[in-house]
């Protein structure tokens, strides 16, 4: 079992993205279709088992590194810029095909937006806790 308790914020924050990418990644893969059609009508399931896919990568990416010792300057890195270009691209999608899409496809994005903008938070805590980004 995962002993969480002595783990630190940032291990538990890149824990936490890995296990929830890879729940979303497969339901995305799995309800494809149906999420394509409540999201936009002309949205191709195939962009949905994409994003799915992209998801699983991510977070095995995530558990990875929080394997040991725990995600390193690069592996907090990566994550970080990862979570900033999720934030971006949102608001593209959102600013760009807002017409394209259903409300309830915007209130998914929204609510990504939201879960990613967490997991954001908890591993800049954690990286500047852990004095990652401290200047040599």
């Amino acid at each position: 079992m995962l002993d969480l308790s002595n783990r630190p914020l940032l291990n538990k924050a890149f824990l936490a993205d890995g296990i929830f990418s890879l729940i979303a990644g497969s339901v995305l893969i799995v309800a494809a279709a149906p999420v394509a059609a409540l999201a936009s009508p002309g949205l191709p399931p195939e962009v949905i088992m994409a994003l799915g896919a992209g998801l699983l990568a991510w977070g095995a990416f995530h558990l990875a590194a929080a394997r040991k010792g725990g995600p390193n300057a690069i592996a907090t890195r990566i994550s970080i810029a990862g979570d900033v270009l999720w934030q971006i691209a949102s608001l593209a999608i959102l600013a760009s095909a807002h017409s394209a899409l259903t409300i309830a496809g915007i209130a998914l994005i929204a609510m990504a937006m939201v879960g990613v903008a967490d997991f954001l938070f908890f591993k800049m805590r954690g990286a500047s806790q852990a004095r990652l980004f401290q200047a040599a």
